[in-house]
C-alpha cells in the first residue's frame, strides 16, 4: 500500500511539474531535413514568437541541420523557415529530440524575413533589417514590372523620402539624375551603384550633370527593370561608411532575382506602351511673326528698308520659301510607341539553383529622330559543392544602342524648333512655288546663316547621333561556411564597358557652302573601361550561446584596378554623304587619343552586438588607398556608428497591444570623396604648336603634393513605429550632412602663377540639414480584398557655409539681356538666382522716373524730374521693362542685383494606394516637388522681343501704345533694346508640381482557368504614367534637376524633350 501511495505521489508530482514547466524556460533540440529527398537543411531559421507574434528568440541549423533553442517561455510558438521550402510551426517538447521535415516551395534564395519589414542586402555590414539603426529604405519592386516603367529611376521616383529624382529628359534612354538628401560635393553627387553586392564603375566620379548628354546619364542605372527584385537605398554616411569614398553621395543597393528551388519555370512578358508628349508652348505663326518683326524694326529705327523675306514680295525668288506657315515644333514631334519583350526562366534543386532572363527593349521618341534599343541577358547560378561550400555565378550583357537628340552650335532641334522662324518653309520651292524634294536650307536668312539657324527637321531627319555601348559584368563568388558561427566569402568582379559614338551632319541638313567647317562634318568616338575587383571577407556570429547576448561582425579586404582607353577623331568635308567614316579620304580637324589606370585597396571591420533583443550597436571602420593622392594623403579612414533601442520589447511596454516592435535609432558616420582622375595629383604635359610656331611639349598644370580625401560627416536620429498589430507603420528620421575640403574641379588662379586654374582644390563646406518621414498603412486585408496607402515626404535645406581662400565669387558679373549674374555667397544654397527684379512695364515716356526710398522723384540741381537709365546710358521710355531702384540711385546697374531663388526642392515625396479584389487589382504613385525655382529659357529666347527670333503666343499681350497700362502686358517689342530682356524674376518662376506618376489596373485569370489552359499564370494589366501634373509653370515640363559640379550652377528649362505621357498593356504568362 505505501508503494501505492508513493507511486501515485510520484505521479501527481510529474503532472505538476508537466503543467507548470511550459511558463518557464526549455531547452529544445530538434533536426530540420527536407521532406523530399531526407537531407538535412543547412542555416534553417528556427524562431520564438510570443502571444502578441513579436520575434523574442532564435536559432539557426548547423551544418549537420541540427539546431538548440533555448526558448523564453515553453507556451511560445516556434516557427521554421528557410528560403526554398515552406515555413512549419512546430510544437516545443523539451523532452525529445524533434525531427522537422520542410516541404521545398517556388521561393526564390536570399535572407529570410523574420518581421514585416524585409532584411538588408547588404552584405558588408552582416546585420539584419530588424537590427538595422541607420537611414536606410528597401523597395519592392515586383509589383512595378507590369507598368510602363523602363528603368529603376523611374521605379523609384516619389517612392523613398528623401530621394530626389529627375528625369533627364524625355528622349529614350535618357535616364534620370538621383540625388540623396541634397548636393553635397562639388563635382558628382550621383548616388553609388552597387548590384548584388558589386560597385559598379560605369559613371567616373567626376561625372559633370550639367555637360553629360542623355547617354551618360544613362548610365546610372543600366539594367533590366524586371531583373530587379529589391532596391536598398542607404542614406547617411553610418551605413554607407562600408563603401568608403564611394559611397559619399550615397548608395543603391539593387538586388537582382535568384535562383529558386523546385520545377523549372518560364515566364514571358510583353509590354507594348504608346507615347505622347504633353503640350508644347504655342508660337506665333508666319502671319503673326512678321507683324512682330516689323514692330520690332519700326520701334528701333522708325523708317527702315524692309528685308524681302518678311516683305510678302511675290517677286522676291523666294517667296514660297518664305510664305509658309509652319509649325516647327509640329513638325519635330511625333506620338510613338515602345515594344518590350521579357523572358525568364528559373528552377532548381537541393544542389544547384539558377535563374536566366533574356529583355529586349523597343523605344522610339516623341521627337522626330530618336530612338533607342537595349537588348540584355542575365544569368544568376547557386551550385551547392557540397553543405559547406556553395559557387555562385552571376554574369550579365547589356547593349544599349540610343538615336540622340541632334545638337549643333548648343542648340538642339526642339531648342532650334522653338526660335526658328515660322514663315520658312521645311521643303523647299522653286519660284513657282513646286517643290523641289530637297529641305529648305539657305546658306543665309533673315535671321542668319543657315548653320546658326538650321532646318529642325532636316537635322533631325538626316543627321546622325548614335552612340552603342556593351557591357559585360562577370562575377563569381565562393562561399565556404567553416563552423556555425565563421563564414569565408572570396568575390572577383570583372567588368568590361566599350562605347562608340557616330555623329554625322550631311551637307544637305544645313544652310553652308562647301568651305564651311560642318559640311559633312562626323565624328567618331570610342571609349573602352575595364575593371577587376575583389573582395575577401570573413563574417562571424557568435560563438557562445545565449539568449542574451548576440555577436556578429565582418572583416572585409577590397582591391580594385581600372583601365580606361580612349580616341576621338573629328574631320569635315567628306566627299559623299555616304562615307561617314572620319578618318577616310576627309580634312581632319582633330585627333585624340588617351588611356589610364587607377588603382584602390581598402580594408573595412564591421562589429554588431545586441543585448537581450533590445539594446543593439553597430559600428564600421573602413581604410581607403588610392592612387590619385600623394604618399601624404594617400589613406583616407572612414567610420561609423550607430544603435537602437527596442523600446516596444521592454517588459513595461509588453502590456499594450496596440504597440508592434518599434524602436529608437542614432547614428553617426564619416565617409570621403576622391576625384575621378587617377591622375588628379600629377603634373600632366601636353604638346602645342604656340611656341614660336613650332611643336613644344609643354606642362599643362601643377603638381598637388598636398591634394587630399573631401570628408562629409552625417548624424541621424530616427524613429520606427509599428502599430495596431503591424497595420501601421511610420519612420521618420532628422539628420544634418556637412560635407568639408570639398573638391573643386579646375579651380581658378591668378595667371601670375603660370597656369589659369588647378585641377582639383581642397575648400569650402557644403551642409545639408532636414527631415524625412515615411508611413504605409494595411487599412485591410482579407482572403478577398486589401487596402494599402502609403505616404512620404522629406523636407532639406542646403547652404554653402563657406567657399575656399581667394574663391572667385563672381563669376558673370555683367548685366545683359538673357544672362543672369552668376554669383556665390556663403549662407545661401547652392544653386541661387541673382538678378534684378521685375516691376512690369512702364506706360509711358512721363512716367519713367527716378524715385528715393519713399516714393518722391529724384530731382536735378534744376528741379527737373530724374529718367531713370540702364548703366547711366540707356533711357528707359515707355513700354520697356521696369525694374527695382535698390538703392535708389537712378540707375539700373550691377548694384541693384538681389536673390531671386534657388533650385533648390523644399519638400519631395510621393503618396499611393495599391487596392486588390479577387482576381482584380489597382494601384496609383504621386510624385510632388515642392519650393524650388526654375530659370525659364524657354521664354527668355521666345518673350524677349528684341531679336529676329520667332516668339511664343505671350508676346500678342505686349506693350503698343502710349499709356497702355493693363496687368499681364509685356514690354514693347525693339530690335537689339540693351535692357528688355534681363536677368531677373520675371523668368523665375516656380517649379512646383505634383505629378500622377503611375495607375495602373490589373487582372489575374484564376488558377483552375490557367490550369485547364496548361498555364501557371496569366496576368494582363493596362497602366498609364505622367497621366497629368497639377503645376503654376508656364514651360512644357517643370522636372528640372540638379548639379553640384559648378558651384555656380542655376537650374534652367532648355527646352529638353518633356518626358512624355504613357499608355502601356501587359502580358505576363508564367508556364
Amino acid at each position: 500500500m505505501k508503494r501505492i501511495k508513493s507511486l501515485l505521489l510520484l505521479l501527481l508530482a510529474i503532472c505538476s511539474f508537466m503543467e507548470a514547466y511550459p511558463q518557464g524556460k526549455v531547452v529544445i533540440r530538434g533536426r530540420v531535413i527536407d521532406s523530399s529527398d531526407r537531407t538535412t537543411v543547412i542555416g534553417a531559421n528556427i524562431v520564438e514568437y510570443d502571444s502578441d507574434n513579436r520575434v523574442v528568440g532564435g536559432t539557426i541549423t548547423n551544418v549537420n541541420g541540427d539546431f538548440v533553442l533555448e526558448m523564453r517561455n515553453a507556451g511560445n510558438k516556434v516557427l521554421v523557415s528557410v528560403i526554398g521550402y515552406n515555413s512549419k510551426e512546430i510544437k516545443p517538447d523539451p523532452s525529445k529530440t524533434i525531427m522537422v521535415e520542410i516541404d521545398p516551395s517556388d521561393v526564390e534564395i536570399g535572407e529570410v524575413v523574420v518581421t514585416a519589414q524585409a532584411t538588408t542586402s547588404n552584405r558588408l555590414t552582416n546585420i539584419d533589417q530588424r537590427d538595422n539603426a541607420t537611414a536606410s529604405v528597401k523597395i519592392d519592386l515586383m509589383e512595378m514590372n507590369e507598368t510602363g516603367l523602363v528603368s529603376a529611376a523611374d521605379a523609384l521616383q516619389g517612392k523613398v523620402s528623401g530621394l530626389d529624382i529627375i528625369s533627364a529628359s524625355g528622349d529614350p534612354g535618357s535616364g534620370s539624375s538621383l540625388v540623396i538628401r541634397g548636393l553635397s560635393s562639388m563635382g558628382n553627387s550621383q548616388p553609388l551603384i552597387v548590384i548584388d553586392g558589386v560597385p559598379q564603375d560605369r559613371v567616373s566620379r567626376d561625372f559633370d550633370l550639367a555637360s553629360a548628354d542623355q547617354e551618360d546619364i544613362s548610365n546610372l542605372i543600366n539594367i533590366a527593370l524586371q531583373d530587379i527584385k529589391s532596391i536598398e537605398v542607404l542614406k547617411d554616411a553610418a551605413s554607407t561608411a562600408v563603401y568608403g569614398s564611394r559611397g559619399a553621395d550615397g548608395v543603391l543597393l539593387i538586388e537582382t532575382h535568384k535562383g529558386r528551388m523546385g520545377k523549372v519555370q518560364f515566364d514571358y512578358q510583353y509590354k507594348n506602351t504608346y507615347n505622347i508628349q504633353p503640350p508644347a508652348i504655342p508660337m506665333l505663326n508666319g502671319d503673326e511673326y512678321i507683324m512682330l518683326q516689323l514692330e520690332e524694326w519700326h520701334n528701333a529705327y522708325g523708317v527702315f528698308n524692309m528685308p524681302p523675306e518678311i516683305a510678302y514680295d511675290r517677286d522676291f525668288a523666294d517667296f514660297y520659301n518664305y510664305s509658309a506657315n509652319t509649325d516647327w515644333i509640329g513638325a519635330i514631334t511625333r506620338n510613338s510607341m515602345n515594344h518590350d519583350h521579357y523572358f525568364k526562366i528559373s528552377g532548381g534543386g537541393q544542389r544547384t539553383r539558377y535563374f536566366t532572363s533574356l529583355s529586349y527593349l523597343d523605344e522610339e521618341g516623341t521627337t522626330l529622330g530618336t530612338a533607342a534599343q537595349r537588348f540584355s541577358t542575365r544569368i544568376n547560378l547557386d551550385y551547392h559543392l557540397s553543405r559547406k561550400l556553395l559557387f555562385t555565378v552571376n554574369f550579365s550583357f547589356i547593349s544599349n544602342t540610343i538615336d540622340g537628340n541632334v545638337t549643333l552650335g548648343g542648340n538642339n532641334v526642339r531648342s532650334m524648333a522653338y526660335v526658328k522662324a515660322p514663315n520658312m518653309s521645311i521643303w523647299e520651292r522653286d519660284q513657282y512655288g513646286n517643290l523641289t524634294g530637297e529641305y529648305f536650307n539657305p546658306i543665309n536668312s533673315y535671321q542668319g546663316n543657315g548653320v546658326s539657324y538650321f532646318n529642325p527637321v532636316a537635322v533631325a531627319t538626316l543627321g546622325r547621333n548614335d552612340r552603342v555601348e556593351n557591357s559585360l559584368d562577370n562575377t563569381f563568388r565562393l562561399r565556404y561556411t567553416i563552423n556555425n558561427w565563421l563564414i569565408f566569402n572570396e568575390t572577383v568582379s570583372i567588368q568590361y564597358t566599350g562605347a562608340k559614338s557616330k555623329n554625322f551632319l550631311p551637307y544637305n541638313a544645313i544652310g553652308a557652302d562647301w568651305l564651311d567647317w560642318q559640311i559633312n562634318k562626323a565624328e567618331e568616338s570610342n571609349n573602352i573601361n575595364s575593371s577587376i575587383q575583389t573582395e575577401t571577407q570573413l563574417l562571424f556570429n557568435s560563438p557562445f550561446k545565449s539568449s542574451r547576448h548576440v555577436l556578429s561582425g565582418a572583416a572585409t579586404w577590397f582591391t580594385n584596378q581600372s583601365q580606361y582607353e580612349w580616341l576621338n577623331i573629328q574631320s569635315n568635308r567628306t566627299p559623299s554623304t555616304d562615307i561617314q567614316d572620319p578618318a577616310i579620304n576627309a580634312q581632319i580637324n582633330w585627333i585624340g587619343t588617351g588611356m589610364g589606370e587607377g588603382r584602390d585597396i581598402a580594408a573595412t571591420l564591421n562589429a554588431n552586438y545586441k543585448y537581450l533583443d533590445r539594446y543593439g550597436i553597430t559600428t564600421n571602420v573602413r581604410a581607403d588607398a588610392n592612387a590619385a593622392f600623394g604618399a601624404n594623403n594617400r589613406w583616407g579612414v572612414f567610420a561609423g556608428v550607430s544603435g537602437f533601442w527596442r523600446f516596444s520589447s521592454e517588459p513595461w511596454l509588453e502590456t499594450l497591444e496596440w504597440l508592434g516592435e518599434s524602436k529608437l535609432k542614432a547614428s553617426w558616420g564619416l565617409s570621403g570623396q576622391q576625384p575621378g582622375d587617377p591622375y588628379a595629383r600629377f603634373a600632366t604635359y601636353v604638346s602645342t604648336t604656340n611656341y614660336i610656331d613650332n611643336t613644344a611639349v609643354i606642362p599643362s598644370n601643377i603638381q598637388l603634393n598636398n591634394l587630399k580625401w573631401s570628408n562629409t560627416t552625417s548624424t541621424n536620429y530616427g524613429i520606427e513605429l509599428n502599430l495596431f498589430d503591424d497595420r501601421v507603420f511610420l519612420q521618420a528620421d532628422i539628420y544634418s550632412k556637412l560635407t568639408t575640403d570639398m573638391l573643386f574641379n579646375n579651380y581658378n588662379i591668378p595667371s601670375s602663377a603660370g597656369f589659369g586654374s588647378l585641377r582639383f582644390l581642397n575648400g569650402g563646406e557644403l551642409e545639408n540639414r532636414g527631415w524625412e518621414l515615411m508611413a504605409n498603412w494595411r487599412v485591410v486585408r482579407t482572403k478577398d480584398f486589401s487596402l494599402f496607402l502609403d505616404f512620404n515626404t522629406s523636407r532639406n535645406v542646403n547652404t554653402f557655409n563657406m567657399v575656399p581662400e581667394n574663391f572667385n565669387k563672381e563669376r558673370n558679373t555683367s548685366l545683359t539681356n538673357g544672362a543672369f549674374p552668376q554669383l556665390v555667397k556663403e549662407g545661401e544654397p547652392i544653386g541661387s538666382f541673382y538678378g534684378v527684379r521685375y516691376l512690369g512695364v512702364w506706360p509711358s515716356d512721363e512716367d519713367v522716373v527716378a524715385r528715393d526710398a519713399k516714393g518722391n522723384p529724384l530731382l536735378d540741381g534744376e528741379g527737373n524730374p530724374i529718367p531713370l537709365t540702364f548703366q547711366g546710358s540707356y533711357v528707359f521710355k515707355g513700354g520697356d521693362a521696369r525694374y527695382e531702384d535698390v538703392n535708389h540711385d537712378g540707375v539700373i546697374d550691377l548694384n541693384d542685383v538681389v536673390y531671386i531663388g534657388d533650385s533648390n526642392p523644399d519638400f519631395i515625396g510621393g503618396f499611393g494606394a495599391s487596392l486588390k479584389y479577387k482576381d482584380f487589382d489597382f494601384s496609383f504613385g504621386f510624385h510632388y516637388r515642392l519650393g524650388f525655382d526654375i530659370v525659364n529659357r524657354v521664354a527668355i529666347n521666345t518673350e524677349g522681343m528684341l531679336n529676329r527670333n520667332n516668339q511664343s503666343k505671350a508676346v500678342l499681350s505686349r506693350w503698343r501704345v502710349q499709356g497702355q497700362d493693363e496687368p499681364g502686358t509685356l514690354p514693347r517689342a525693339y530690335l537689339n533694346h540693351p535692357a528688355n530682356n534681363l536677368g531677373s524674376d520675371r523668368y523665375v518662376e516656380k517649379g512646383d508640381f505634383m505629378r500622377l506618376n503611375n495607375v495602373k489596373f490589373g487582372y489575374q485569370l484564376p488558377q483552375k482557368t490557367c490550369s485547364r489552359l496548361g498555364l501557371r499564370s496569366l496576368n494582363l494589366a493596362l497602366s498609364a504614367r505622367k497621366l497629368f501634373t497639377i503645376t503654376q509653370y508656364s514651360g512644357q515640363d517643370p522636372e528640372v534637376g540638379q548639379n553640384a559640379s559648378d558651384p555656380f550652377w542655376i537650374g534652367e528649362d532648355n527646352a529638353n524633350t518633356p518626358p512624355p505621357k504613357t499608355f502601356t498593356f501587359s502580358l505576363l504568362v508564367g508556364f
